[in-house]
């Protein structure tokens, strides 16, 4: 997979070559964006003319052509995801207005259980309601406006170079600290060329011909417009990657290309180098059970299970996300990634997580409660799963991705009172035990076989009628039931283990049996399939 480094560049004597690098660079780099995609000309065609008449090599206007074109999909992919976000949107407000509508009619009737309201009071809330009824149809006759102007878009989503957040600033100049308009202006025009690229290749010394890593200098290939001014190479001393410069000794050593790009933040250039990192050899292995991870907005519920899907130990790894800095953020989860597979390499066992998509559920959120919408928007999830996916590529740990549907049901239901855990750690339970593959049916001794019609429907549908019963404080009562003539801690919960019955109480591993382990069955009523 590949990996990025970055260093500052502490030699400032070369800093007015690389601005004036970076200025030729954006400088093409937008006309280059409308030869190809506005008048639609052959981009061979441009490559002759920008070599020829901008002073440019061919490796300058391939880094040129890579960039604009990543630069095109993004904008691309952007627009669809606006796209599916105002759909989403439409549709929780659209609910919204409904279940005013509903609670409306309510109070203007009287009955149900407003009808003890006295009608000063009903009528005061009438009238709120009817208040947010219009606000939130105004809305939607906003968003449904928006949709039909981004539908109507056709051919090239806008591409706005240097930001349209500071092109909009220069309207309002004093709010946004800008004295005058020529100082909006410099700062635009440092916008726009304040990064540049060198693509690296295979065959090429040091893996890039145009920016090469040599005895821990960097040998820089001016363009030929400004070989002039600066020479035809700027040595960079001094240049030192403070994380992943083995990676980087590695790659030269063995031919891999190397891509540089130079990013100028606050007047301070940094460089940053991405090559490919080979993954260590895994060294875990199924066969020896599972980690089960299960992340959540105030903790990380870890739950080991051995081969046989029986938890064997369980942990809690809290954080508070909420108010942190994007850094911060990264950090924190940085951490508790690295606790999770120091534990799962120690263990030689993988770690299975679930495939999260919570785009649409942020969609939402307008419409949510804040508290929940304020925990919604704090979580990472797409940060924590690319740290732990290149964390346990560098460890040589396995991660298995699964569905993540009912896996707190199932948890809840089949090991949170049975073993004294918590929700967040019985669905982590559930979690491991579905990357191992095993079977997750409601059990019982004593419940009647289904009818031969639905012996074929597939087990989350069972799961999904048993689902009402559980959910927020009803999960609860799981807790209270009686643990007479329950199995014992360690059963074994899956049909390949063999049976090894042991005694109740809490074993050396901290997982405590405690009351409430009644079978699935006697939880949830008939729900339930024949045991197996």
């Amino acid at each position: 997979m590949q990996a990025t480094f970055q260093t500052k560049i502490q030699d400032r004597s070369v800093y007015p070559a690389l601005d004036a690098i970076a200025a030729l660079y954006g400088r093409l780099l937008r006309r280059l964006f409308v030869d190809v995609y506005v008048h639609n000309r052959p981009l061979v065609e441009c490559k002759r003319e920008y070599i020829a008449h901008y002073g440019i090599t061919a490796r300058h206007f391939n880094a040129l052509a890579i960039e604009l074109k990543a630069k095109v999909k993004a904008a691309e992919e952007a627009h669809r995801h606006h796209l599916v976000n105002l759909r989403g949107q439409i549709q929780s407000t659209e609910r919204a207005i409904a279940k005013l509508q509903k609670q409306e009619k309510a109070l203007a009737s009287g009955k149900g259980r407003w009808a003890a309201l006295p009608p000063e009071e009903r009528a005061e809330r009438r009238r709120r309601v009817r208040f947010r009824l219009h606000q939130k149809q105004r809305r939607l006759a906003m968003l449904r406006a928006r949709l039909e102007t981004a539908e109507a878009r056709t051919g090239l989503p806008p591409v706005c170079f240097g930001s349209r957040r500071l092109f909009h600033r220069q309207f309002h100049l004093e709010e946004n600290g800008f004295a005058s308009h020529d100082e909006w202006r410099k700062a635009w025009r440092d916008a726009r060329s304040q990064s540049f690229f060198c693509i690296g290749s295979k065959g090429e010394m040091s893996g890039n011909l145009n920016c090469s890593l040599i005895a821990g200098s960097l040998r820089l290939r001016v363009p030929n417009a400004l070989a002039a001014r600066f020479g035809r190479c700027i040595w960079i001393h001094g240049v030192r990657f403070p994380y992943g410069d083995d990676v980087i000794s590695r790659a030269i050593a063995t031919g891999q290309a190397i891509s540089y790009r130079f990013v100028r933040k606050r007047g301070v250039w940094y460089v940053f180098a991405t090559t490919e990192r080979p993954a260590a050899p895994i060294t875990t292995s199924r066969m020896a059970g599972a980690l089960g991870a299960d992340l959540n907005p105030d903790r990380l519920a870890v739950a080991e299970v051995d081969r046989f899907g029986n938890p064997v130990a369980a942990r809690d790894i809290r954080f508070q996300l909420q108010g942190k800095r994007r850094e911060q953020v990264k950090a924190i989860l940085g951490d508790a990634v690295a606790d999770l597979v120091a534990w799962a390499k120690g263990a030689g066992k993988p770690i299975v997580v679930e495939h999260l998509d919570f785009r649409e559920k942020k969609a939402r959120l307008r419409e949510d409660d804040k508290r929940y919408a304020r925990k919604l928007s704090a979580f990472a999830y797409g940060k924590f799963s690319a740290l732990l996916m290149a964390r346990a590529a560098r460890e040589g740990v396995e991660v298995i991705r699964v569905n993540p549907a009912f896996t707190s049901v199932i948890g809840k239901v089949k090991f949170m009172a049975r073993y004294g855990l918590s929700p967040h750690a019985a669905a982590a339970v559930a979690i491991a035990r579905r990357g191992l593959r095993l079977g997750e049916r409601l059990r019982s001794g004593t419940a009647r076989p289904l009818p031969a019609r639905n012996r074929g429907r597939h087990v989350w549908s069972d799961w999904r009628r048993v689902a009402p019963s559980v959910r927020g404080k009803l999960a609860h009562r799981l807790y209270e039931r009686s643990s007479e003539d329950a199995p014992g801690r360690g059963e074994p919960r899956s049909t390949l283990a063999p049976a090894a019955p042991r005694p109740h109480g809490p074993g050396c591993d901290g997982l405590a049996w405690g009351p409430g382990c009644d079978p699935p069955a006697r939880i949830v009523g008939s729900a339930v399939r024949p045991a197996s």
